[in-house]
């Protein structure tokens, strides 16, 4: 019995987390939904009867499949709710995936963590359907549904092994190490323009500050204004994408609104507070500053890529390597910002504007960056690199990396040390030289018995050098005695 229950524990060990992985963030989503649902309709005063279809357009909403009510199409989802999501499925991810497992073992995960979602937007899909007609809510299209699922929980599911399996997956795909530099560069890049665009939108929102008071206050109660508020919270990221599309020269547009840094067509938008960012006249004169964004990141990238390597074509690629990342990364971004918004029409950047605008601006200065400072040599990551170049054997090629660059500018150089300070250590008492020029007087001495060296003789008070030198004599003795 007790063999028995050994055998089963490993499988129910291996088991839970994988129905966790399969079913838990989904629950959890559910629940929220629901909670989120009673309070919707509670407020609206509406009945508890349409908490079905309001539930299920809710889980679809949170993995980005427009939701249909009263003929008009919602396509700019909040963005918060479905990060709150892929963090979930992240974690049970990392959890089931462990670490050490081989990569053909990942197949369950990746299935459990697209199976169990999927099956919740079946049932969620039946429920819109039934509901449709009679309530206002329109189906969606179901293969729109299905790969907005998989993508959500199967994208995020990757995110959480990555960290534990991308070096086996990159050894067996064998892509070079120099493609993980550049994602890390892209994903630099971004990150800088995700901050300036919420620098924009933070800067905005308190120079209009009497706007944004005025929208809140058309809530009218209590619950109207907080839900006002807590709705603009909501699509703050959209907005940040949207306001981080700006410094590229990309155009910005809500229906017949448009917003870039060079010019502003006005008009009238929908009352949410956070929407007071967009312009009521000519394009701010402080919005032209903003170009040198993009510009201060191409330079960053082709100094990085400058310093991996001195010569011309590895340089080309790395920076054009990270100009495709940045690009496809920002125009991913701005797509699950962006949509339809009823009868405004698209709302979001311009996605052709954004992905040529990141590839031109990062392309370009990168590589002309990149070539000027390997010429010049006035960057402290370059002038390390030629000097590794110059120092190195014939024959190798060296890179250098801004870690290896002290920041004052001087190379420490550590010099081996003269061997005759330590000669009094090291040197050992020389034997008397034996005369051996009478080979037969030598033969006629009688023979010793040569007996094994005591290790009593190097006491556990002598040195660990002593000690080595009576193992070694031990070892001799017993050799040659014998």
């Amino acid at each position: 019995m007790i063999d028995s229950a050994r055998a089963a524990g490993p499988g129910q060990s291996e088991t839970r987390p994988l129905f966790v992985m399969a079913f838990g963030p989904s629950l959890v989503t559910l629940v929220s939904t629901l909670l989120v649902g009673v309070v919707v309709l509670l407020t609206t005063s509406t009945g508890l009867g349409a908490i079905a279809p309001t539930v299920a357009g809710l889980w679809l909403a949170v993995h980005q499949v427009p939701v249909t009510i009263s003929d008009i199409t919602l396509g700019v989802l909040p963005l918060i709710p479905t990060a709150a999501l892929v963090v979930g499925v992240a974690r049970a991810a990392r959890r089931a995936g462990g670490e050490g497992r081989p990569l053909a073992d990942l197949r369950s995960v990746l299935l459990c963590a697209i199976a169990g979602p999927a099956l919740f937007t079946a049932i969620a899909l039946a429920v819109v359907n039934d509901a449709a007609g009679r309530f206002t809510i329109g189906t969606p299209p179901p293969l729109t549904a299905f790969v907005a699922t998989v993508a959500v929980h199967l994208g995020a599911a990757l995110i959480g092994l990555a960290p534990a399996y991308w070096r086996d997956v990159a050894r067996f795909l064998r892509i070079p190490s120099w493609v993980d530099d550049c994602a890390r560069l892209a994903g630099r890049a971004l990150l800088t323009f995700g901050a300036v665009g919420l620098a924009i939108v933070v800067v905005r929102l308190v120079i209009r500050w009497e706007t944004v008071f005025e929208l809140v206050r058309s809530g009218n109660d209590a619950v109207g204004m907080v839900s006002l508020v807590l709705l603009s919270l909501l699509y703050l990221p959209n907005a940040v994408i949207a306001a981080a599309a700006l410094p590229l020269g990309a155009t910005v547009d809500l229906g017949p609104i448009s917003m870039s840094v060079f010019s502003a067509v006005p008009g009238r938008a929908p009352g949410v507070p956070i929407l007071a960012v967009l312009p009521q006249g000519p394009s701010p004169w402080y919005l032209l500053p903003l170009l040198a964004v993009p510009a201060f990141v191409a330079v960053q990238v082709g100094r990085r890529c400058a310093a991996r390597s001195l010569d011309l074509g590895p340089t080309v690629t790395a920076v054009a390597a990270t100009a495709a990342l940045t690009a496809t990364g920002f125009a991913a971004a701005a797509f699950l910002a962006g949509g339809e918004l009823g009868g405004f029409g698209y709302a979001g950047a311009d996605l052709l504007q954004v992905l040529g605008f990141t590839l031109g601006w990062i392309g370009l200065v990168g590589v002309l960056a990149a070539l000027v400072l390997q010429q010049a040599g006035e960057s402290r990551a370059v002038r390390a690199a030629r000097r590794a170049e110059e120092e190195a054997p014939s024959g190798y090629t060296t890179y250098a990396d801004e870690a290896d660059v002290i920041d004052d500018g001087v190379t420490v150089e550590i010099e081996p040390a003269e061997r005759g300070d330590h000669d009094d250590e090291q040197r050992e008492p020389e034997d008397e030289a034996a005369d051996t020029g009478d080979f037969d007087a030598l033969a006629e001495q009688p023979t010793e018995e040569v007996r094994p060296v005591s290790r009593q003789a190097a006491g556990p008070a002598a040195s660990k050098r002593e000690r080595d030198i009576a193992d070694i004599e031990e070892l001799d003795s017993y050799t040659f005695g014998q």
